[in-house]
């Protein structure tokens, strides 16, 4: 799994470099992303300009690491989602989980 992270005052910045996050990626996307949340930053922003396509696996490990955040009062932004993972996100009712932006700026504000 390709991540490149960015820190800022307020938080981290996630952007997911890879164009499938699905069965095969989605246990390392977990443990990659857990290994950057151990230090509990208050705001995530995954930036998820690259990602072409989700599958189940993936949206699980992400509800499952929006839990984990919100245990120690942060939150997680999503940002910079094509329409096919906008739609996604509205089918499975997880659009009312996460804040949507449609670029890292405005979800930095």
């Amino acid at each position: 799994m390709n991540l490149k992270t960015e820190k800022f005052s307020e938080g981290v910045i996630i952007e997911v470099q890879e164009p499938r996050v699905d069965m095969s990626s989605a246990k390392n996307f977990k443990l990659e992303m857990e290994a950057i949340l151990k230090d509990q930053p208050e705001l995530v922003i995954l930036n998820l300009t690259d990602v072409e396509y989700f599958d189940s696996s993936a949206l699980g490990t992400l509800v499952n690491l929006s839990r984990s955040v919100k245990s120690y009062g942060g939150e997680i932004r999503l940002c910079s989602l094509n329409q096919s993972l906008r739609t996604l996100l509205k089918l499975s009712k997880l659009e009312l989980m996460f804040k949507i932006f449609d670029n890292v700026e405005a979800a930095k504000e």
